[in-house]
């Protein structure tokens, strides 16, 4: 068990490029989830997790082997009887064993038990990653639109800066009026104001990446990538299968009812007798000092004890608590069956309206694309036709924002398709292998 958890976490690791090595300043999206396998917190903790599992599944943690203790005592007693002292007093060392013998094979239960729980640890430690990678994709792809947002804006910002700079001009030639150079300078300082609100959104988003990924926030972080997005094509019947097959939850929720079963066996154990053995041996001595009666040739000669002894033990009436506790087990076990039809069912209604809205948003993709492009072209031609006064300043601001607006509308639209495909990977148990 410990090889196989073992393997897994190394697989995850050393699946995307760049793993564990020192990175430019500079990352793609495969290098932040590298740097986030290696540095994020809440893997950083079930990682740890793992390991306090596997350390407690052990032959000793589970009760199948002895205990053995080394045994020191000194006793003194002192009598005063008709005005005679008497003293004495011995000291005493040696060994210990006791050993559970039988039990109705409870120890092995526990040994089960242990070894499930190391599973279930390595099961979590693998959800984590899956929740880490999703979290960080989105990240990426929300700082990247932050960024074309702040192009854009940049953009239209500087549109407006020229429009105000040519009405001004129009103006010292007595073809503009001061109400014109108004609309144009609010516009200007409008499109500014949004521009520089739109600087501490990036700032943000690229720090939330820096947290996901474990990153100081001294370091420089600069994304190499495009707000661009392909999910390619899905079979409803394969992505069903999938997830009966791969989702990490379903499986740590089966890996829950072996716990729960283990319970209940090891419960009925309960039943059967205990034998223990205790084995042991002693040196026994009384101290001249210790002792008024150390003048008795022998007296304090020490002298060395032995014994082995074997119990049985059988559990007649107990208030029927063990019946209680069977019967408890048996209702969890149920609980947890149900728990898990439950689980499938609902996951299973979020695969269907997860691939129903990523059709529909593959198609958004196409016609937002579409759309701002050809807002562009019209923007284009729209400052031609105000330059040769074809349109006046509203219909030029109107357009303006179309475009602004058409453009962002893109953005969003990729984003949301990069919000529902990394659902469905991820509901599917494929999202790892999709970010190799």
């Amino acid at each position: 068990m410990k090889q196989t958890i073992t393997y897994l976490i190394l697989t995850l690791f050393f699946a995307f490029p760049g793993a564990g090595q020192e990175q430019s300043n500079s990352y793609t999206l495969d290098q932040l989830i590298s740097e986030s396998l290696e540095n994020n917190y809440d893997i950083r903790v079930s990682r740890t997790d793992l390991e306090i599992s596997e350390l407690n599944n052990t032959l000793g943690s589970a009760g199948m082997l002895p205990t053995l203790m080394w045994e020191s005592s000194l006793n003194n007693s002192f009598n005063d009887r008709y005005d005679v002292d008497n003293q004495n007093g011995s000291l005493q060392n040696g060994v210990r064993l006791n050993w559970v013998l039988f039990k109705g094979f409870a120890a092995h239960i526990r040994k089960d038990r242990l070894e499930t729980m190391e599973q279930l640890s390595g099961g979590n430690l693998v959800l984590v990653v899956e929740n880490t990678i999703q979290a960080v994709v989105m990240a990426w792809y929300r700082a990247l639109m932050a960024k074309e947002q702040l192009e854009l804006l940049k953009e239209v910002m500087q549109l407006s800066e020229d429009r105000l700079g040519y009405m001004e001009d129009r103006r010292d030639l007595g073809a503009a009026t001061s109400y014109e150079i108004l609309q144009a300078r609010t516009a200007y300082l409008t499109d500014k104001t949004a521009y520089l609100e739109q600087e501490v959104a990036v700032i943000n988003t690229i720090r939330e990446l820096k947290y996901l990924a474990g990153m100081d926030e001294s370091v420089s972080l600069k994304l190499d990538g495009e707000m661009d997005f392909d999910g390619g094509e899905y079979a409803l019947g394969e992505l069903l299968a999938q997830l009966d097959n791969s989702n990490r939850s379903i499986q740590n929720q089966f890996v829950n009812l072996a716990l729960l079963e283990k319970q209940r066996v090891l419960e009925q154990r309960a039943r059967y007798p205990s034998l223990n053995a205790t084995a042991g041996a002693g040196h026994n001595v009384h101290p001249e000092s210790l002792n008024s009666n150390s003048a008795t040739p022998g007296f304090s000669d020490g002298y060395f004890s032995y014994f082995a002894n074997f119990s049985l033990s059988f559990t007649l009436f107990d208030g029927d608590r063990i019946n209680r506790n069977i019967q408890i087990a048996r209702m969890e076990e149920a609980i947890g069956q149900t728990n898990l039809e439950e689980m499938k069912h609902r996951l299973k209604n979020r695969l269907l309206n997860l691939y129903d809205t990523y059709q529909v948003r593959k198609e958004l993709v196409e016609v937002g694309k579409e759309n701002m492009e050809t807002a562009r072209v019209n923007m284009e031609l729209s400052e031609e036709k105000f330059r040769t006064g074809a349109i006046n300043s509203f219909n030029y601001r109107d357009v303006q924002l179309g475009y602004l607006q058409t453009s962002i509308n893109y953005y969003r639209s990729v984003l949301n398709l990069v919000d529902t495909h990394t659902d469905l990977v991820r509901i599917t148990g494929g999202i790892v292998e999709e970010y190799e």
